[in-house]
């Protein structure tokens, strides 16, 4: 059953590996070091269970990714020939508006599509041109997680981005969608960044995944960095209950106070 539980959420998050944090030179060098990792946790993941799960992110954070990690999957020896075809996409959040629309997160996969992950590996969210709700959008990328999303629910990578108010995928400060349970999937109603409806995975199935990979630059970010590694409060700082069994932040040095 769906409920709003921040209390559950903090003390899960609580119960998890804190995350280790390692400072950049440039945004560009932790999004490579990132996906790195990323491309050997899906190697892993193919030669243990024949398929590999991966959730991407946007911004900033999810642009560097996206740049970085066609290189990373082939120089792990994943190609069109040897190990794409068993990679899933999904958006860890997406905004609900048309496909093909500048704001949509899921942009960012041409170039892994293009390199040999099949189309039919793409887990898009529905838009306004195919359902007539955000709701409807959130209830079809759940029924597609359970029909073909990890058998055991975990996410293998997870990636994230960082917001300046410290929110992580469309999982806002203060948000009642936030602190959703007993839910895969939630719509995000008048999100305090436009565009105003989306959809994310909650923080439940963040928790379970194997790894989670955040990635973030900039002065801008000092402050949600400093929130994020301070205690489980998923009302002020939806970072900070951000982890997986593992949680890796990739920052660059400005991200964390220092000089370039």
């Amino acid at each position: 059953m769906t409920t709003v539980d921040a209390a559950a959420i903090n003390a899960a998050a609580s119960g998890l590996a804190r995350p280790t944090v390692v400072a950049h030179k440039t945004l560009a060098d932790a999004a490579k070091t990132a996906c790195q990792e990323t491309a050997a946790a899906l190697a892993e993941a193919i030669a243990a269970r024949q398929v590999a799960h991966l959730a991407l992110t946007g911004g900033a954070g999810g642009r560097a990714l996206a740049a970085a990690l066609p290189a990373a999957l082939a120089a792990a020896g994943l190609t069109a020939d040897a190990g794409l075809d068993r990679i899933h996409l999904w958006e860890g959040d997406e905004r609900f508006v048309p496909a093909g629309h500048a704001d949509r997160n899921d942009l960012l996969v041409a170039d892994l599509v293009a390199a040999g992950v099949p189309e039919s590996n793409v887990h898009r969210l529905l838009g306004p041109e195919r359902v007539d709700s955000v709701d409807a959008a959130a209830r079809a990328l759940a029924e597609d997680f359970d029909r073909r999303g990890p058998a055991d629910g975990r996410f293998d990578v997870m990636h994230l981005g960082l917001g300046p108010d410290a929110h992580v995928c469309s999982l806002f400060p203060g948000h009642p969608a936030a602190p959703t349970t007993g839910a895969a999937v939630v719509a995000v109603h008048s999100s305090p960044k436009p565009p105003p409806e989306r959809v994310s995975f909650t923080f439940e199935v963040l928790h379970r995944a194997r790894r989670v990979l955040l990635v973030a630059g900039g002065t801008g970010k000092i402050a949600a960095v400093a929130k994020g590694l301070g205690p489980a409060d998923i009302v002020a700082a939806p970072v900070s209950v951000a982890r997986g069994e593992a949680t890796v932040w990739h920052l660059d040095r400005a991200a964390v106070g220092l000089p370039a």
